[in-house]
């Protein structure tokens, strides 16, 4: 039977992006109805490479561990507390895993051929740096606590502790590494939501003893709460993240809409929200002139929160009929939720301020999504011809 030839014609755009060439060859994936193409030798199988690295500084951060033990002369290593494995993996672990990510991190932004793309990932390059240094920070900490605690008072000969710590010295490198390769939008949004999430619900779990919902939210970042530094690292971290986040949506957007004043005042209303949020963390509510300036930040967020969602059929170009009707309807809930806590007294101001934290955080995913649609979607789609 004979096979009849396919050709695909390509819009100049994607072409110029992707810097093809004429007789290259791709790898066609169908997946869920879908068709997928991939440049063989491209950009995919260089990230497949890089991941080998992973052990390189893990192997140097254990020579590091062992010199520190023989300095010591520790040849009997606890798996936590002070001088020990857990520790080691914490610091070098941190210094590793985030060269890791720098190293990798650089050499995806320079192999990229769109200018544009280089542009928006050095721009959001800082942020980024800050936010995973300090995530790597909170989930070594965290996993390196539960793993004391089911293991008490165990102890390790000195080739036990090196083969451990290189264990845990490659896992962190290898997940440094592939964030690194992952930089998108989706991705970095999740990032986000994660943190968000996972931070404030740590914050309520560590300080339940302390009854903090009987006071308010803000309760868990001040002097009266066990490890309030957490709470208000989570909030300045989700901060860093989402105007990173925001650059990262826009800088490309307004490359292909220029001059658009409604994208420039949505871009500034979020990032303005943003740096409230972290704000909000970097002045807990404790008593003084910190309560005054903690309670202005969390107003301005508020008042900022309530301006992008009553003027969202201005601020977005194309906004969809279903996106306003669900913005003004979560600002209406949040107006009576609001009433029910100030005028009527029927919740407190915890109930309030969760109500109010679950419907804000649930639009402006969904704003971000949008935003994201508007480019992806209607400038980054294009009509191709099989002939």
């Amino acid at each position: 039977m004979s096979k009849t030839p396919y050709h695909i014609n390509l819009p100049e755009e994607i072409v110029t992006e992707l810097n093809l060439h004429p007789e290259q060859s791709f790898h066609l994936t169908l997946r869920n109805g879908s068709l997928t193409l991939h440049p063989i030798n491209g950009q995919n199988e260089i990230q497949t490479l890089s991941l080998r690295h992973f052990l390189v500084p893990s192997v140097l951060a254990a020579l590091l561990f062992i010199g520190y033990a023989f300095y010591q002369r520790e040849f009997q290593l606890p798996l936590g507390g002070d001088n020990s494995i857990a520790s080691a993996v914490i610091l070098l672990g941190e210094l590793s895993g985030m060269l890791s990510f720098l190293i990798t991190y650089i050499q995806e932004v320079r192999r990229q051929p769109n200018s544009l793309k280089r542009k928006t990932n050095w721009r959001v390059f800082p942020a980024l740096l800050i936010a995973f240094a300090i995530i790597l920070a909170f989930i070594t900490s965290g996993f390196f606590w539960a793993i004391n605690y089911l293991f008490q008072n165990v102890t390790f000969d000195l080739f036990t502790s090196v083969v451990l710590f290189v264990l845990f010295d490659a896992i962190i490198n290898f997940l440094m590494i592939y964030a690194a390769l992952s930089i998108s939008t989706l991705f970095i949004t999740a990032i986000f939501v994660m943190t968000m999430i996972g931070g404030v619900l740590i914050a309520m779990v560590t300080n339940s003893s302390r009854l903090w919902w009987q006071y308010n939210l803000s309760f868990l970042g001040t002097d009266g709460a066990l490890d309030a530094w957490q709470f208000n690292a989570t909030l300045i971290l989700a901060g860093l993240i989402w105007i990173a986040l925001v650059d990262y949506l826009f800088v490309p957007l307004q490359q292909v809409m220029r001059g658009n004043h409604r994208l420039i005042a949505l871009r500034v209303l979020l990032t303005l929200a943003a740096i409230s949020l972290a704000g909000i963390g970097a002045f807990p509510n404790n008593a003084g002139q910190l309560h005054f300036i903690h309670d202005q930040i969390a107003n301005g967020l508020v008042y900022f929160i309530l301006i992008l969602m009553a003027g969202n059929r201005w601020l977005l170009p194309n906004a969809p009929r279903e996106f306003m009707v669900t913005s003004y309807v979560i600002g209406s809930i949040l107006v009576v939720t609001m009433l029910l806590f100030q005028v009527v007294g029927y919740l407190s101001l915890t109930a309030f301020e969760i109500i109010a934290f679950g419907l804000t955080l649930s639009w402006i995913l969904l704003l971000l999504q949008n935003i994201y649609r508007l480019y992806y979607h209607a400038y980054q789609t294009f009509v191709v011809k099989i002939a």
